[in-house]
């Protein structure tokens, strides 16, 4: 009779632990570690962890300030090196963010998905700086708001954040004015970026059914699920004959404005010294509502006033824009 040779890596994965629980077992086990890097860890251990593995459903994953121009050697470029990718995605997330994405390209079955990526305070921007925005992306459209308030206050005059010297609070230099429009043209720069980065994705993650792709900052958050992220998967997956380039929004008009106070009547807080840029598709044919929904929910009272600010701008103030 010929014996059988077995590899070491098979006798590693017949001496694991693991390989006396059931294989739904360990499923259940590593869907609840979610981190993309401790994914990447178990994948590594033996064939059958790593088979298991790109089985789980929801993953998280939070890529690091790195200059790009320094190579990064970590886990998860061993397991899937990272390829050229578009300018667009690779702008400024480094080789530890485009292998994750190249490892996180392998889990076929996965269902929900939260990625975090740097803050634009890797562009030297002063912590300090209030702002937050938001997005919403349709076929060939896009609407974004960005609002950087110089302060907040609740109803008892109390700063929540910011510069509490009233002087300082009303009056917005003309160099400040230019160096917030900078920044919000940065933000959307990233967002585009991170709409092209989620639309690849869809190529490779079939069953995905919730995506949510933040900053560091908490600055804002791009989220698609339900209808709405269906909606995207048709149009993108199955586009007609026109080139895929051609299904996107690009901003073509921007307005802007000065606020020098702005009282918010359901939160009872006040801003000072507000600069509000809206970016917007010709196209866009009054989709601007939507983009304020509150479905998503809101982190904390700051964020429900940043956008009870920006409904009021919108619908009231309107007619300040330039």
């Amino acid at each position: 009779m010929k014996n059988i040779v077995k590899s070491p890596e098979e006798d590693a994965d017949a001496s694991s632990p693991f390989s006396r629980l059931p294989d739904e077992i360990i499923l259940q086990i590593v869907n609840k570690l979610i981190d993309l890097k401790a994914l990447c860890f178990c994948y590594l251990v033996s064939k059958q962890l790593s088979s298991i593995v790109l089985q789980v459903d929801t993953i998280s994953f939070t890529s690091s300030v790195i200059d790009p121009n320094i190579p990064d050697k970590n886990t998860i470029s061993d397991v899937a090196p990272s390829r050229p990718r578009p300018t667009e995605v690779s702008s400024f997330f480094g080789e530890s963010f485009l292998s994750a994405k190249g490892f996180l390209n392998k889990f076929k079955g996965v269902k929900s998905l939260y990625i975090e990526l740097p803050s634009v305070g890797h562009r030297a921007i002063d912590n300090r700086c209030l702002f937050k925005w938001k997005v919403k992306f349709g076929k060939k459209s896009v609407s974004f708001i960005f609002l950087s308030p110089n302060s907040i206050c609740d109803k008892d005059g109390f700063y929540l954040n910011g510069n509490g010297d009233a002087e300082e609070d009303v009056e917005l230099t003309s160099d400040l004015i230019k160096k917030k429009f900078a920044i919000s043209i940065w933000c959307m720069e990233d967002v585009m970026a991170w709409y092209i980065m989620f639309l690849h994705l869809l190529d490779n993650l079939p069953m995905l059914e919730s995506v949510s792709i933040t900053d560091s900052g908490r600055r804002g958050r791009f989220s698609l699920n339900g209808e709405k992220l269906s909606e995207v998967k048709q149009w993108w997956l199955h586009p007609p004959l026109e080139p895929r380039k051609e299904l996107l929004g690009i901003p073509n008009t921007v307005s802007k404005c000065y606020i020098p106070v702005l009282k918010l009547p359901v939160s009872g807080y006040m801003m000072k010294g507000i600069f509000c840029a809206l970016m917007e598709s010709k196209n866009l044919d009054g989709e601007i509502d939507g983009l304020l929904n509150s479905e998503d929910g809101f982190d904390d009272k700051e964020e429900a006033a940043y956008t009870e600010a920006m409904k009021e701008i919108l619908e009231k103030h309107r007619g300040l824009m330039d």
